[in-house]
């Protein structure tokens, strides 16, 4: 947060290039200026091609200085300054290339830079190609992991949000194949204890109540259909709760996401009988939060110094350049950082 003005600073990196992360990014400041925060868009110009003047969306300050940008947006709310990364690397739209995720990875490593060393207290992100990201030489499977190095947070967990559903995946970006191997109790405490704090820091739930999947269809069926239940999720869930976590499970998957449907439906959303989902895997937990959220999700690394929210989707490789992305889950994903900054400012 700023000092002087008490409104947020919030760090937008454009994404890559080649799909639609600058157009939307462009779109949604070119129809409004933030209410609560100022933007620094970080970016190189030529990345957004044409969509700056496409989108009416004239910065207030350009500058390659990262310090001048933030300091530029911490003058006042409503503010967008661009900050010019200085990449040139080519690209072309709808591909995945070495270029864009040149501009993407730069911009990245360049909010991170930010928010440690500058009085940044968000970052919003735009979607990235993770193979663009690798022809680049940033060898991370994704956000969250290239977050995790950037900010030191190694236990810091992908969250997906939209109104009251929060759904959390214990493994992220894995081979089916290799899921089993990763879930143990060290994995599901760590995950369950930074999820619970998140609840209660960023979105101030008091006492909140985690609800934690199985693996196995019918939660493992007694052993019949699996053991992970038995031998790794029963106990740690028991570690947990004698900690003063509330954390119950393991539920079987089919079962648990429906529960908390009608709740999601609620106007305005209720309070249902979980507060966060825990799933075993990406799918398990990403289908149904997908199907609800229909392009409103948020995607929020919890565990991190620094607040983060992105869209939930793609590059859109089919529609770059088109002008018929919809900017419905980057505005939702500004309007959280905004929300969980006020709220991590009075924790």
């Amino acid at each position: 947060m700023t000092k002087s003005s008490g409104h947020a600073v919030i760090a937008v990196t454009i994404g890559d290039p080649s799909g639609i992360g600058p157009e939307i990014t462009a779109r949604l400041f070119g129809a409004g200026r933030p209410g609560r925060s100022s933007a620094v868009l970080v970016g190189a110009p030529p990345a957004f091609g044409p969509w700056l003047e496409r989108s009416g969306l004239v910065p207030d300050q350009v500058t390659g200085d990262p310090a001048d940008a933030v300091a530029a947006a911490g003058e006042v709310a409503g503010r967008v300054v661009l900050h010019d990364t200085g990449v040139d690397a080519e690209f072309g739209p709808g591909a995945d290339c070495e270029g864009g995720g040149r501009h993407a990875g730069v911009a990245i490593e360049r909010a991170c830079e930010m928010a440690r060393n500058l009085p940044v207290g968000a970052i919003v992100t735009a979607p990235i190609s993770k193979k663009s990201l690798n022809l680049a030489n940033f060898h991370f499977s994704g956000h969250t992991e290239m977050l995790a190095r950037y900010l030191n947070s190694p236990d810091c967990q992908m969250m997906m949000v939209c109104r009251n559903l929060r759904i959390v995946p214990l493994t992220r970006h894995l081979p089916l194949r290799e899921v089993s191997k990763h879930i143990t109790n060290q994995s599901i405490t760590t995950c369950v204890r930074v999820v619970a704090r998140s609840l209660a820091e960023d979105f101030g739930i008091e006492s909140p109540r985690i609800a934690v999947a199985g693996l196995n269809p019918h939660a493992g069926d007694g052993g019949l259909l699996g053991g992970e239940e038995e031998a790794v999720i029963s106990p740690a869930l028991d570690d947990l709760q004698a900690s003063g976590i509330d954390a119950t499970g393991p539920y079987p998957a089919d079962a648990l996401f429906p529960a908390a449907y009608r709740d999601f439906l609620a106007d305005p959303p209720a309070r249902g009988r979980y507060d966060t989902y825990i799933a075993m895997y990406h799918d398990q937990g990403l289908a149904p939060f997908k199907m609800l959220s229909q392009r409103r999700g948020v995607n929020v690394t919890v565990g991190l110094p620094v607040v983060r929210t992105s869209v939930d989707h793609g590059v859109a490789y089919d529609l770059a350049g088109s002008g018929t992305a919809e900017t419905d889950s980057l505005f939702e994903a500004y309007k959280l950082a905004e929300d969980l900054c006020l709220n991590k400012n009075r924790h």
